[in-house]
């Protein structure tokens, strides 16, 4: 039996393994043309596995096998529990609040 996946980090470089030879080579450019919310820069960081980012990475499959089936133990940890301490909902796919204007 396998030890569970406790961290984010962990459950990103999981399914980056299981997924890194099928994405399609123009799925970054066809994501943020769609309007990701990242950079192409870090979109390819992220497909290249130099920047561990979880929902990102989930976001790329999504858009470029669209027939995969992301296991469950591998999506984002809940952060419920920080939701409920300062009364605010925890921010959607699991995405940091924004430090500012750029």
């Amino acid at each position: 039996m396998s030890t569970p996946l406790r961290t984010d980090r962990q459950r990103y470089y999981h399914l980056f393994s299981l997924v890194c030879e099928d994405l399609p080579v123009g799925l970054v450019d066809a994501v943020v043309q769609q309007g990701h919310e990242a950079p192409a820069s870090q979109l390819l960081a992220v497909r290249n596995a130099r920047k561990p980012h979880l929902s990102w990475l989930i976001d790329l499959v999504r858009a470029g096998l669209p027939n995969f089936e992301i296991p469950a133990s591998l999506l984002p940890a809940e952060r419920a529990l920080a939701g409920r301490k300062t009364g605010q909902q925890p921010p959607a796919g699991g995405a940091r609040p924004s430090r500012g204007p750029a």
